[in-house]
């Protein structure tokens, strides 16, 4: 019979992604922060089609100015002046904005929206005006297809504004009284152009989000994955790895003093031969949050070197430092309290540890510089644990919570 597996991290992921986005659509949340991050990229699609509405208009009153004085026969269309220096204005008044606006993603929204809606209605009033003159004019569809593209908005906004661009344009059209044929053809084909655009940004909104989502996805498993290949999977401190890539950046690049210190927990399988291994794991938490944030509060950095030990590491310590620093560590596990009844120490959970101090002028790698710490945590478990032993080449001290008393080395 095939044995069942139960689900990985990324299953779990995954099933915690799909029960808060129904149907592939996510939390109202990640939609508003999919839309800000649309809003920021949305500048490029901005800049270039006031770019191209700006040049063609231009050029356009150029081209109509210079017509009408060398041809006096040409039939002059007022509207088109007006239309073309609005569009001109208009744009102008949008690259002013846009560079003021910054990089706020709610104000890039709405002036996004707010300029869409007006490129829309000025291009639907140009494209009844040429029809309305005899002309053929595209004009309303090809940017209503464009900005249906490449402007990633709030889709049911989106659609309102191609929608209420048509709206205008095909009321310009029926009160212009035009023959019955032309009326239809120039109001049915922008129609089904119209239901097409909105279509294809609905689409292409949702193909953006769900690639938005997946990418989220990977992201967070990647971090997932970031983080437990540096850390420890039970404690959450970083696990041998790290520390010891942290000791030996400490070795390399710095001309410091370096306090190496080893940790173990006073007899602890005899802990968990009493509790059971998981009373086990919460203790070797318990005191892991605890040692970590005393030693992150003093600039320092604890791991998980193996089973019940910890590595930490200081730097620039004072001597006269080192036995406060051990008296600290012994203290903040003590005030934890974990009931240890069959502890030969006390009835509560104690540590012992030994630190090497290392000078400035010493040279040596990480694994001498463990090797003295370790030997010096023996040293303290073999003085009777609950204390910390520190060795310099001065001298050797046991430190406990009542006592600081120097040793001849």
């Amino acid at each position: 019979m095939k044995e069942k597996r139960g689900p990985t991290d990324f299953d779990k992921l995954k099933n915690f992604v799909i029960s808060n986005f129904p149907n592939e659509k996510a939390s109202e949340e990640t939609r508003k922060t999919f839309l800000e991050k649309c809003a920021v990229t949305n500048r490029v699609p901005t800049f270039t089609i006031l770019c191209m509405l700006l040049a063609m208009e231009s050029l356009m009153v150029f081209i109509y100015l210079i017509v009408t004085y060398f041809l006096k026969w040409a039939r002059f269309y007022p509207q088109y002046i007006y239309l073309y220096l609005s569009m001109i204005f208009i744009c102008l008044y949008f690259f002013i904005r846009f560079r003021s606006t910054g990089n706020s993603a709610r104000k890039l929204m709405r002036l996004e929206l707010i300029m869409l809606s007006i490129i829309g209605v000025w291009s639907a009033v140009f494209s009844a005006c040429d029809v309305i003159n005899g002309f053929s004019s595209y004009l309303f569809i090809q940017l209503m297809m464009i900005h249906s593209l490449l402007f990633k908005v709030e889709p049911v906004k989106h659609c309102i504004i191609n929608i209420l661009s048509f709206s205008v344009y095909a009321i310009l059209i029926l009160v212009s009284h035009l023959n019955l044929t032309i009326t239809f053809a120039e109001l049915v084909n922008p129609f089904f152009m119209m239901a097409a655009a909105c279509i294809v940004l609905l689409l292409n909104f949702q193909t953006k989000f769900k690639v938005y989502i997946d990418q989220e996805l990977i992201n967070e498993q990647n971090k997932k994955l970031e983080f437990y290949a540096n850390n420890d999977y039970l404690t959450k401190t970083p696990n041998r790895k790290s520390i010891i890539e942290y000791l030996d950046g400490m070795l390399l690049s710095h001309n410091k003093c370096l306090a190496c210190i080893m940790i173990d927990i006073d007899n602890f399988k005899q802990y968990n031969d009493t509790y059971g291994h998981i009373m086990g794991d919460t203790c070797l938490t318990d005191i892991a949050a605890a040692m970590e944030g005393y030693v992150l509060s003093r600039d320092g950095k604890v791991g998980r070197y193996g089973g019940e030990e910890f590595l930490i590491v200081f730097s620039e310590l004072e001597e006269n430092d080192v036995e406060s620093l051990a008296e600290g560590l012994i203290r903040i596990v003590n005030a934890q309290n974990i009931e240890f009844s069959a502890s030969p120490v006390s009835n509560a959970v104690t540590i012992s540890g030994g630190i090497y101090l290392k000078r400035k002028t010493e040279s040596m790698d990480h694994k001498t510089l463990i090797a003295l710490a370790d030997r010096e945590l023996y040293r303290a478990k073999k003085e009777g644990k609950n204390r910390i032993s520190i060795y310099r080449k001065d001298f050797v001290c046991t430190v406990s919570p009542m006592l600081s008393v120097p040793e001849d080395s």
